[in-house]
Order: structure tokens, then C-alpha cells, then sequence
């Protein structure tokens, strides 16, 4: 595949997860107008399928005994390696894949079809070739109108694929499942967020990304920084059961269910065989990719003895009542609801990432209880140049001046984040207009607390989205984490938002104490998108961002 090829494949797929808010209330909106009824939305309690658990780990496979060994005299702790860069991300979950012998499972609410998606696609397909049980758990919301790449992948005896709620059968055009969408928001609206992928039952992945180029920083017109954990021990076993818990409720459907035909065995197998090709080239992986150790006893051994040791627990979300019910999720969930217990039970300071950051009345009593504490708070967030949430960033935009008056420091992401762009040659970022944006949901609590996961600090994850996350009780890995969030803040990643005098807000960049640059307009912006932004101000409802 040529460079520009490149870049179409990456913008064909990008508007996608900008559909949040605003398609939803215009498609409700006609469907209304026009007194239709076009739902078509699979009944999914009445679909039959297995009730399949997650597979046992056993020290006769490669990760179990690696995990079992690394975790001995470790009185029930956890280890964690921090996935702090995109080609590191993809090059465990590949090792993994690659090392399976019983099981993998993979849980996310966006597999695009792009060279990270194929990429992975290819891993559990040759990994399904050897005998291992693959399960892959995806959200309809953000699925192709015919997600053939899906069905492809399903083909295959060893590979189960399930959609959860599923909103009309797939071949409508995308207009006609978005009037589905619509017609059944209510229910249909609340995703499952959750980014989860477990192997031999050994070693699990967790975090903020989706499975797609840009969250594994593929150089790109969009590039996201983002962050996962990589576990073994004690806390392997609930997140195996989490899985479990969404793979066999009510809401999932088996893919052949809901496709309008299913791939033949020999077709499908035409195009795993076109996979592997494709995955052996190195211009379809991430730069560095290959500069990192090949295989998983090369990896293991080069960061074994690096892991954060830690007590842990898997936050997640329960999966929704069915039968049409509305969700008892008042105020924050489960997810939600620790990590602001933690909160407001800090003594020294907070760090908050969160690439879409919109308080509730909570969040707010939280942030003004920390200043009263003398806590410190350090929000971390896109700006209007970053963010590909219009709708979303409209939301926060309303409270920034609100945040600071609280007394948290504020901090906007850089669309040209220098830490970033050090990643790429200048030519590079210039041939693909790159834009950096913020996906990291991570959250550190008195240098003691780690949280990373899917959650973000918006009403949808509290209110609507399920979520999951590891929340590790470890100094080492907090710091460790709190000094890359500083990074993110520092001059040249991030701006800091600041109030004059006269109570308006000032975008600055600090350097040794004295201001060395400073705009009162949203920076790196034109007047064109301010002018957008302010439109959209009257559309969206808090409660849907």
C-alpha cells in the first residue's frame, strides 16, 4: 500500500468516531418529522447462542508459566508493564497472540479495518489455525453499515465474533441505521466502551485504546496519545470473568446473526491467505515497530524485571438490564463511583487525563472539597484544536471557566504536541497535516493510586457507556505514570488555561516561571471552527456527551 493510500484508508474511517452526538439528534429529529418507525433493531434477548466461560490458565503453556513464575512470592500482588507508546501497544498484543496456545479474547468498542485492525485480525486468525479459542466482543455502534471485514474474520471454526446490541440488520445504508439508531435511542445509546484483551487466561491488556491506526500512533492526519497496562497475576482471573460476564449476556449477538450473507469457509480463506501477506510488510506497522524485541520470550526477558508490583482491582461496569429496561445508573457507576471516592479521599494531589472532560454537579463539589483539602488538582484534556469530539469539546468548553475558578490547574493538549511530533520526521507530519489529540483516560491519586482504563470524565461514562479499568495501589507505578502525564502537560505538549483579571480566559505557555507565549482565543483554531463550535452550543444534551 502506497503512503497516500495510506492516508485515504485513515480518512475513510476517521469521521466515524466523530458521530457522538449531533447525527443522532438530526436523524431523530427527520424520523420524527416523518412519523416513521423504521427500527429494525435485533431482538437480542431471544437469540439463542453457547454460554462459553474464559479458558483456565495452566503452567504448561509459554504465559502461564511465565506469569506464574514472575508472580511467585508476590503475597497476591499484580504486575504491570505501562504501554506508554503506540508501536509498544501493538507489539504486545501481538506477541500475546502470537505466543497463545488456549485462548484469546478481545473485547472493544471500535476494530477498525485499517492496517492495526488487519494486523490483529491476521494474529487470531493464525492463532485460530493452531487450535486457540478466539472470542472477539465488538460494539455495533461504530461497525461498518456491511462489516464484511468482521464476518471474514468470524468465518473461521475457532473464531466466534458476537456484536453487542445491535441496531438493524447490517447491508442498510448508513443513513437507514442511523433512523434505527434513533427510533430505539433510548436503549440503543448506551455503548459498551470497554477495551479489554486476555490471553491463555495469563496476561491481560486493559486501557484506552481502541483497536485502529490511530490510536497506536500510525503516522496519519489524526494521532492519538493514549495508554494501556499490561497485567499478570491475581487481578488476570477477574478480568477474564468481566469478559465473560459481557460475551454471554443478553445484549450480544452472534455476528452470522445479524450479517445479510456469511463468507464461505473457502472465501474467507482466500482472504486470510491475502492477511498474512499484508502483515508480513513493514509499511503497514507503526514507526519503531521493528525496533523492538521480536516475539514474546525476547520481549518477556527485556522488561520481566521492569513490571510494577502492585495490590489491584478490576473496576467494570455490570452489564444493562434487558427487556427495554432503562438502566438504574443514577449519578457516577461503579466505575465512576470509586475513582471519585478516591478523590475525595486524596490529601496531596490528583491527576486527571481524560481526553473528554465534562463534570457533573459531583465532579465540581469534588474539585472544590480537594482545594478546601489544599490538594492539589491537575486536569488534563484536549483542546478545540486536538479534540475529534466537537460536540464534546462544546461541553467542556462551557465549564473551563468553572474548572479553574475550583483552583485545579487546567491543561490543554497541543494539536502539535512536540513530544508527539519528536516520533515522526518533520517531513512526515508535514506530508500527513498530522494532528495529535488526546485518547488517555488516567487518573493518579496521592503518587499511591493508579487508575487506567476506558472511563472518561464525561456524563456518557458515567451515565451511559459501560466502562472498565485497572486500579492499581503501587508508588512506583504512580510515579511513573504522573511523570508522563507532566510530560503531556509540559510547555510545548499542552497549553495551560489561565484567568485575567477580568475573568477571561487566557491560553499561556509557562517556561522557568514567565509566560512565553499567550492567546485569548482557542488556539491553532480559525474563525470558521470557533464559529462552528458556537452553533453547536444550543444542540447537544450534557447528558449524551
Amino acid at each position: 500500500m502506497q503512503k497516500s493510500e495510506k492516508v485515504q484508508n485513515v480518512e475513510m474511517h476517521l469521521w466515524a468516531p466523530r458521530i457522538r452526538v449531533i447525527p443522532v439528534v438530526l436523524f431523530a429529529t427527520f424520523g420524527l418529522l416523518l412519523n416513521v418507525s423504521c427500527r429494525e433493531s435485533i431482538e437480542t434477548s431471544s437469540v439463542e447462542k453457547p454460554v462459553v466461560e474464559s479458558a483456565k490458565p495452566t503452567t504448561q503453556s509459554l504465559l502461564g508459566a511465565a506469569a506464574d513464575l514472575a508472580s511467585k512470592n508476590r503475597s497476591g500482588e499484580s504486575g504491570f508493564l505501562l504501554l506508554d507508546r503506540g508501536n509498544q501497544a501493538l507489539a504486545w498484543r501481538t506477541r500475546l497472540a502470537d505466543a497463545a496456545e488456549s485462548s484469546i479474547d478481545a473485547q472493544y468498542f471500535l476494530w477498525k479495518n485499517d492496517d492495526a485492525g488487519k494486523i490483529m485480525m491476521q494474529r487470531l486468525i493464525a492463532a485460530a489455525d493452531r487450535g486457540v479459542r478466539v472470542r472477539v466482543l465488538v460494539d455495533d455502534s461504530m461497525t461498518e453499515s456491511n462489516p464484511r471485514y468482521l464476518a471474514t474474520f468470524g468465518a473461521h471454526p475457532n473464531i466466534a465474533v458476537r456484536l453487542y446490541k445491535p441496531f438493524g440488520p447490517k447491508g442498510k445504508s448508513l443513513v437507514m441505521r442511523w433512523l434505527d439508531y434513533a427510533s430505539d435511542l433510548k436503549i440503543l445509546n448506551r455503548r459498551m466502551h470497554n477495551k479489554v484483551f486476555v490471553v491463555d487466561g495469563s496476561y491481560a491488556i486493559v486501557g484506552g485504546r481502541n483497536i485502529g491506526n490511530e490510536y497506536f500512533e500510525y503516522i496519519g492526519p489524526f494521532c492519538f496519545r493514549c495508554r494501556d497496562l499490561m497485567a499478570v497475576g491475581p487481578v488476570v482471573n477477574s478480568t477474564s470473568s468481566g469478559f465473560d460476564q459481557y460475551w454471554n449476556s443478553d445484549w450480544t449477538v452472534p455476528i452470522e446473526d445479524v450479517i445479510s450473507s456469511v463468507p464461505s469457509l473457502e472465501k474467507s480463506q482466500e482472504e486470510w491467505g491475502e492477511l498474512a501477506e499484508f502483515s508480513t510488510q513493514k509499511d503497514y506497522y507503526p514507526d519503531g515497530f521493528f525496533d523492538l524485541p521480536a516475539g514474546f520470550t525476547a520481549g518477556w526477558e527485556s522488561i520481566k524485571n521492569q513490571l510494577y508490583w502492585g495490590n489491584a482491582r478490576l473496576l467494570i461496569d455490570a452489564v444493562p438490564p434487558i427487556k427495554g429496561q432503562p438502566e438504574n445508573r443514577l449519578g457516577f457507576d461503579q466505575t465512576g463511583k470509586t475513582l471519585l471516592k478516591i478523590m475525595n479521599q486524596s490529601e496531596r494531589e490528583v491527576y486527571i487525563q481524560s481526553a473528554y472532560l465534562i463534570l457533573l454537579d459531583g465532579g465540581f463539589e469534588a474539585l472544590r472539597a480537594a482545594k478546601q483539602r489544599n490538594v492539589k488538582v491537575v486536569l488534563s484534556t484536549n483542546s478545540m484544536a486536538s479534540d475529534n469530539h466537537l460536540s464534546a469539546f462544546v461541553g467542556y468548553r462551557k465549564q473551563r471557566k468553572q474548572m479553574i475558578e475550583t483552583g485545579a490547574d487546567l491543561f490543554e493538549m497541543r494539536p502539535d504536541d512536540r513530544s508527539e511530533e519528536a516520533l515522526f520526521s518533520p517531513a512526515l507530519v508535514k506530508e500527513y497535516h498530522t494532528k495529535f489529540g488526546l485518547h488517555a483516560k488516567t487518573m493518579v491519586f496521592d503518587g499511591r493510586y493508579t487508575f487506567v482504563g476506558s472511563f472518561n470524565v464525561d456524563p456518557r461514562s458515567v451515565n451511559l457507556n459501560t466502562e472498565m479499568g485497572f486500579l492499581v495501589d503501587s508508588r512506583e507505578l504512580a510515579s511513573a505514570v504522573a511523570s508522563s502525564i507532566r510530560n503531556d502537560i509540559a510547555p510545548g505538549n499542552s497549553w495551560q488555561l489561565e484567568l485575567t483579571p477580568k475573568g477571561e480566559i487566557i491560553w499561556v505557555t509557562r517556561r522557568e516561571g514567565k509566560i512565553t507565549e499567550e492567546s485569548k482565543v482557542e488556539p491553532m483554531t480559525n474563525a470558521a471552527e470557533r464559529a462552528a463550535a458556537d452553533l453547536l452550543l444550543v444542540v447537544p444534551d450534557k447528558s449524551q456527551l
